[in-house]
């Protein structure tokens, strides 16, 4: 037999490459953890907080998506300036910290800053997290470090909510957060022994804060007007003062980016046919699928009246589809087109949404009222989302592939931080089986949108 190398052989991954992988990976774990938990612990935190009503508790998932995109655009720039591994460890602290004080936080107000803590730190952990885990396989194994990376997200989403619950059920959600904290340590630890040395590049370019800052505040400003508008009254001077900041936060971002050397969204990629059309469907799409994960569980809590353990294994089961259809979604686009993958797995998603809507009744049987709902919209958020952030970038230079990567990530946190707070003012703190219904409606037309607007992609990649 030939000394040389087989083309079909694997490179032999070295040990210490596996070391780094996992210590990215028990990163991404937390954060997906972390996330899963906070959809099931909603409903917990209201009822710790009487005085609280279901739009301020809802500025826990709002909060921390804001932050999230806010961070995200800038954290690439600044691991190249600073280094991977010394982003990756800031941003793990602000979320070790950031969960600490989520199981001492004596009011709803703290418990959102909290959340704020951990959305940054996410924010500049994840994208480190994945930069240091494909540099460290060899070029040949590359897939196989996303592949491990992405599961174990995806393995956190699924659990998380089960776990999640059961700790709840048995404890209290203060509990539930409080296993971040030992799992990020470990994380720490291992990082700090196995992780390299950190790659500085002081000529990198610096990020535009301002321009991060802007955004994360304007549409702050934004969610704070839907859901608050009714409550101080539109003519209030809060909410007139809001209504000003906003017009004029979305003024200062269109020219920062007309006139920036650097914007947070570079003009180029406006350009481009596909990145336009995906860009705008994502957003659209994550109006719906963000908010369907919150309007689930406080269905499931406020007029299905399901244990918070059930209601955990039911967003399990969206998760587990959601991650099965992701792993075949892109090798059918790879072969039928983008278009032609996305509209069917919308059109399960808006199923999903009106079988809710048509079954929401005040005392639903789970097998046939609500597992059918879950299983069409799992099936739908495993092809859709992931999908969109492929077409955006199919056209883009490789050079501006971490920009329009960026910029995707950012629009789906975004958006997903606006449908919540729509769909919690539909919900209303009176919540009744009709409300549930029409939020559902809401989740169904939004994507509707997001599909019209994904049939002008190419027929084909």
């Amino acid at each position: 037999m030939s000394s040389e190398k087989r083309p079909t052989e694997l490179t032999k991954v070295p040990r210490l490459a596996w070391k780094i992988l996992i210590a990215t990976c028990l990163t991404n774990f937390v954060i997906g953890l972390d996330l899963s938990i906070t959809n099931i612990a909603i409903p917990n935190i209201q009822e710790t907080f009487t005085s609280a009503s279901t739009s301020d508790v809802s500025w826990c998932l709002t909060f921390y998506m804001l932050t999230y995109a806010g961070a995200l655009i800038v954290s690439g720039r600044w691991a190249d300036r600073f280094g991977r591994g010394r982003v990756l460890n800031s941003g793990f602290i602000c979320l070790v910290l950031g969960s600490a004080l989520l199981t001492i936080a004596p009011s709803v107000p703290l418990v959102v800053i909290a959340r704020g803590f951990i959305g940054v730190g996410a924010a500049m952990a994840a994208p480190a997290s994945l930069g240091i885990a494909i540099a460290a396989l060899p070029v040949e194994r590359r897939a196989t470090a996303v592949t491990i990376w992405s599961s174990t997200l995806a393995l956190s989403s699924a659990v998380g909510p089960v776990i999640g619950g059961f700790v709840i059920e048995l404890s209290s959600w203060r509990w539930a957060f409080a296993l971040n904290i030992p799992i990020g340590v470990v994380a720490l630890i291992w990082g700090a022994r196995v992780l390299p040395d950190s790659i500085r590049d002081p000529s990198a370019r610096r990020p535009d804060l301002i321009g991060s800052v802007a955004i994360t505040a304007t549409t702050s400003g934004l969610a704070l007007l839907i859901v608050k508008g009714g409550e101080w009254g539109w003519s209030s001077l809060t909410i007139l003062a809001l209504i000003g900041s906003t017009i004029f936060g979305t003024g200062f971002l269109a020219q920062r980016i007309m006139r920036h050397p650097d914007p947070v969204l570079p003009k180029a990629l406006l350009a481009i046919h596909s990145f336009r059309i995906a860009i705008s469907s994502l957003f659209l799409f994550g109006l719906g699928f963000f908010s369907s994960m919150l309007t689930v569980v406080l269905y499931f809590d406020d007029i299905a009246n399901y244990s918070t353990l059930r209601a955990g294994f039911g967003i399990s089961v969206l998760a587990v589809m959601a991650f099965t259809t992701a792993n075949f979604s892109g090798r059918l686009a790879d072969r039928f087109g983008y278009r032609r993958v996305l509209i069917p797995g919308m059109c399960l998603f808006i199923s999903g949404c009106l079988w809710l809507y048509q079954n929401a009744g005040n005392d639903p049987n789970f097998l046939v009222d609500v597992l059918p709902a879950l299983l069409l919209l799992g099936l739908g958020i495993g092809s859709g989302p992931t999908l969109l952030s492929a077409a955006a970038v199919s056209e883009v230079n490789q050079s501006d592939f971490s920009v329009a990567g960026a910029v995707a990530q950012t629009s789906r946190q975004l958006s997903g931080a606006i449908g919540i707070s729509i769909a919690v003012v539909i919900i209303g703190d009176a919540a009744d089986s009709n409300s549930f219904r029409s939020a559902f409606l809401f989740l169904a037309l939004v994507v509707v949108l997001a599909a019209l607007i994904a049939s002008r992609l190419h027929s084909s990649n």
